[in-house]
């Protein structure tokens, strides 16, 4: 899946996440930009949004190593 047209919500998840102190902070961030993301225009699909999930942690587990 081509993620381009969302790299700018990925870098901003991973960079909120990166404020956060504790783990629990971070999953809960990522828990509140999930439901966001699911009611704001662009209304997009749940696989979209697993999606960009998905790269926004990965990418937190690259940079936590």
């Amino acid at each position: 899946m081509n993620l381009k047209p969302w790299e700018a919500i990925i870098q901003e998840i991973v960079d909120e996440s990166n404020r956060e102190l504790k783990e629990s902070g971070k999953g809960r961030l990522i828990a509140q930009w999930r439901a966001k993301l699911e009611k704001e225009p662009p209304h997009l699909a749940l696989h979209q949004i697993d999606e960009i999930v998905r790269e926004a942690r990965r990418r937190l587990a690259a940079t936590s190593k």
